[in-house]
């Protein structure tokens, strides 16, 4: 067990001693208290550090980018719909009568 201060930590983190005392308080990182004082122990902080580390997030399936579902054809097929008369503006309805030619 190799334990340290908190101006050693900091110093090794590269961080502030008052993020270290925030994140002790918010248990993010591992510690000790001994007698009210704090101490860390180093082998447990460097599998913290790795444990930290930040993984890339995949895509979803559904956003990946398809050659037939490129965002271009979307508003085009959205476009042609609204002037073919699918959507009337006026009511704020859609129909599947309208644009269809009914006889009378």
């Amino acid at each position: 067990m190799n334990l340290v201060t908190i101006k050693e930590l900091s110093d090794f983190l590269k961080v502030k001693p008052s993020t270290l005392y925030s994140w002790v308080h918010y248990g993010t990182i591992p510690f000790i208290k001994l007698n009210g004082l704090l101490r860390f122990d180093m082998d447990e902080v460097v599998k913290w550090v790795e444990g930290s580390k930040a993984v890339p997030p995949k895509a979803p399936k559904s956003l990946k980018k398809s050659s037939n579902l490129d965002i271009d054809s979307i508003v085009k097929r959205a476009v042609e719909s609204v002037r073919q008369g699918r959507y009337n503006p006026a009511k704020r309805e859609t129909s599947l009568d309208q644009g269809l030619g009914k006889e009378d």
